[in-house]
């Protein structure tokens, strides 16, 4: 619980800790231990399983992500879009972003990105996709995390800053990992 106390202070709080000595390596430190924590708690059962799902190319793909991880879901998008056809990025209000899932033939593939703090909308895109039974993999902050609970797979994100903002180091890391493996299945 104290642990979760400390990531969910806010911001204004963590502003005020900085200081001048020595930022750049702190700030290597802790992102150097995001990528290792990260890449730490990938499961090998739950990472060949969503390389497969992505490397099969008659199977939808989609991303739904929330807008502070928006920038690693649009690398991560365009980045599978040079491997495979058939892949989306799910973004817009609320009706939308339910149409788009609606619409997803049950063999399709749902990736959901959002950490503590999470934004409604893709609470609500998960419960949706969760409702018609798509398969989905979650990359968040704690197995607690309510992504985490709806979702076929998860994968643990180290999100440390030494700043007032989570960093997506680790969730870069993560995706290009599933990226180049992709890569190899699909050649």
């Amino acid at each position: 619980q104290r642990d979760l106390l400390q990531q969910l202070r806010p911001a204004a709080e963590r502003i005020r800790e900085q200081s001048g000595d020595g930022v750049v390596a702190r700030h290597g430190s802790v992102e150097l231990a995001n990528v290792q924590a990260t890449l730490d708690a990938v499961d090998p059962e739950a990472l060949a399983e969503v390389v497969e799902r992505l490397s099969d190319l008659d199977r939808p793909v989609a991303v739904v992500s929330g807008d502070a991880s928006i920038g690693v879901a649009h690398q991560f998008v365009s980045q599978m879009g040079l491997l495979r056809d058939g892949l989306s990025l799910i973004t817009g209000n609320d009706i939308a972003v339910r149409r788009e899932i609606a619409v997803l033939p049950g063999s399709a593939t749902l990736i959901v990105i959002d950490l503590r703090r999470y934004d409604t909308w893709v609470l609500d895109a998960l419960a949706v996709a969760h409702g018609l039974g798509l398969w989905t993999a979650a990359l968040t902050d704690s197995y607690l995390s309510p992504l985490a609970a709806k979702a076929a797979r998860t994968f643990v994100l180290s999100a440390g800053s030494v700043g007032p903002f989570d960093s997506h180091v680790g969730t870069l890391a993560l995706l290009d990992l599933v990226v180049n493996e992709v890569a190899v299945r699909v050649r």
